[in-house]
């Protein structure tokens, strides 16, 4: 009795979340995007990396620094580093005999699934799909990994297996779907331990993954999310332990038709990163745990923190900034970027436009970009129970900066969960705010409301407009330096125009603005008079408006 009236709390908590569109019922972001698929054979190119040898990697600072820690006895410091530090240990052939003794005595120090208030004591996945890293880096070394350990590995320390996957989230009596970042690792866990028992004797339907019908039921799922995108997208730190469990996934499974279907889902992630960011670095709205939206260092980003490790990989050359959380592991497993994607993150050649649709009561991503920027969009939230969290619009420049203090931004009306920061739209921002100014920036020329200010060595001018209630940003590449004659004919061009609500993009057209817009609209309506759609709860997956690197 005492534990159904518990669960009628988590009921009504996890009901409100069911706005999300995750949660409860069906998933709605399949059943949007289903319709339209995302196929781009020149990104989605497919890599079959050779074998890894982990010792390649002896000399990187991500392995030096894990290795330098003490080998843990027991779980006595954060689970997750556990496993981080036994693996630089064995990649460097260090204390092989300790290392084995200790794990063959090792037991879960937790169970699966999400820690909540009728579930204390969760979240052993996150080590769980590490140990499927240790066991198929390792487990063909006996040398290094000895027989006993390995099948202590397998039996014990990885317990996921059968062909029935688990999407329920522990303590809610089954109602509640299972966050997305648990499932990706539980059920790429249960896949490979079902894969390595199958191929060493147990040939049980349960362990056949083709025959039991788990991989079908696995490739359903990476399809699910290639087209209807992420649910945690963008989210720290979730969304790097969703590309961990792919990566691990792509390393480790036997069958091509599961490799290619997580390569292609991890190019789709690195591609939708590409368009976001400049020096791999990044600042966009994201879903999960809306209080870590005030952290303005572009360090703090799981996917950076990725992306910078496969950089490093694919250009032999050390990225001076690597969080190490996802880096060791990012380091140790098979995926890399082909030639098209490391392009894409490393040149700025081809100016666009990109918009990222997130579905019902979703938040969109803007995103525009020329040689040496990206003009991020901050997006809306949708409520609280939404998780999602807006951020200021933000000019990333190609200069080296990585704390979005010092950067051109726009910040809403009042408290953040107030904004609608959409106001992006080609080479312009707006908002309901003034712009915010970055100290080690001084004005050219000023005049009317308006300043100028030029960046010689990127070649960029910023036109800033700023009042109580409107800030205007537009960022020039064709124009030449801005000045004081260049100001004038700005402002000569918008003299008959109310600019709290128009613009005249010079070369372009009006644009119309309502910068106080409802968290379901747009900030930008109309071009020209030509209405545009601000119904951003039905925009497609991914929209690129001038790419040559990715075709519709």
């Amino acid at each position: 009795m005492k534990a159904r009236l518990q669960i009628f709390p988590a009921i009504f908590f996890l009901c409100g979340l069911a706005s999300c569109t995750y949660y409860v019922g069906p998933n709605q972001l399949t059943r949007q995007f289903k319709a339209n698929p995302i196929t781009h054979p020149a990104v989605y190119s497919y890599i079959n990396a050779e074998a890894i040898n982990p010792e390649s990697y002896s000399h990187d600072s991500l392995v030096v620094y894990y290795a330098s820690m003490p080998i843990p006895v027991k779980n006595e410091i954060l689970d997750r580093d556990f496993v981080r530090i036994i693996l630089a240990h064995l990649v460097l052939g260090r204390d092989i005999e300790q290392i084995n003794a200790n794990l063959v005595k090792l037991k879960p120090w937790a169970d699966h699934g999400s820690t909540g208030p009728f579930h204390k004591s969760g979240d052993y996945d996150f080590s769980e799909i590490s140990w499927c890293s240790l066991l198929y880096l390792f487990g063909d070394k006996p040398a290094i990994l000895y027989p006993d350990t390995r099948n202590h590995l397998v039996a014990v320390l990885i317990g996921n297996s059968g062909a029935k996957p688990s999407l329920r989230m522990p303590g809610t009596g089954k109602l509640f779907r299972e966050t997305e970042n648990h499932i990706l690792m539980g059920e790429v866990s249960r896949y490979l331990k079902n894969q390595w028992l199958n191929e060493h004797g147990d040939t049980s339907l349960a362990f056949n993954n083709e025959k039991s019908g788990f991989e079908s039921w696995l490739l359903n799922h990476l399809d699910e999310k290639f087209k209807g995108g992420f649910y945690e997208f963008n989210s720290n730190p979730y969304a790097g332990y969703s590309f961990q469990a792919l990566n691990t996934l792509f390393s480790f499974a036997h069958s091509d038709t599961v490799r290619k279907a997580a390569n292609k889902l991890l190019n789709e992630i690195i591609y939708e990163y590409s368009l976001s960011s400049i020096e791999l670095k990044r600042y966009p709205v994201y879903r999960r745990q809306p209080w870590r939206a005030s952290n303005t260092s572009f360090d703090w980003d799981p996917i950076s923190s990725i992306v910078r490790v496969l950089v490093t990989k694919k250009t032999g050359v050390q990225w001076p900034v690597r969080e190490k959380q996802h880096g060791l592991i990012t380091l140790l497993l098979r995926y890399e970027l082909n030639n098209q994607l490391a392009n894409l993150l490393l040149e700025k050649n081809t100016a666009y436009s990109a918009t990222l649709g997130h579905g019902r009561k979703g938040s969109p991503e803007i995103y525009s970009s020329n040689k040496n920027y990206v003009l991020s969009a901050g997006g809306v939230q949708r409520g609280l129970l939404s998780q999602l969290a807006a951020r200021p619009i933000v000019l990333l420049l190609n200069d080296g900066v990585q704390h979005a203090d010092s950067c051109f931004r726009l910040c809403g009306k009042g408290e953040m969960p107030h904004w609608n920061n959409t106001g992006v739209y080609g080479n312009l921002a707006c908002t309901n705010q003034p712009v915010m100014i970055p100290p080690q920036y001084k004005p050219v020329a000023e005049k009317s409301g308006w300043m100028a200010f030029y960046l010689p060595k990127l070649q960029l001018g910023i036109y800033v407009y700023s009042k109580k209630n409107l800030g205007l940003m537009l960022v020039s590449t064709e124009y030449g330096k801005p000045d004081e004659t260049s100001l004038d004919e700005l402002i000569k061009a918008n003299s008959a125009l109310n600019i709290n609500k128009q613009l005249n993009l010079v070369g372009r057209g009006i644009v119309s603005y309502r910068p106080s817009s409802p968290k379901n609209r747009w900030v930008i309506y109309k071009m020209n008079n030509r209405k545009l759609d601000r119904k951003f709860d039905k925009w497609k997956r991914v929209n690129v408006l001038v790419s040559v690197a990715r075709q519709e």
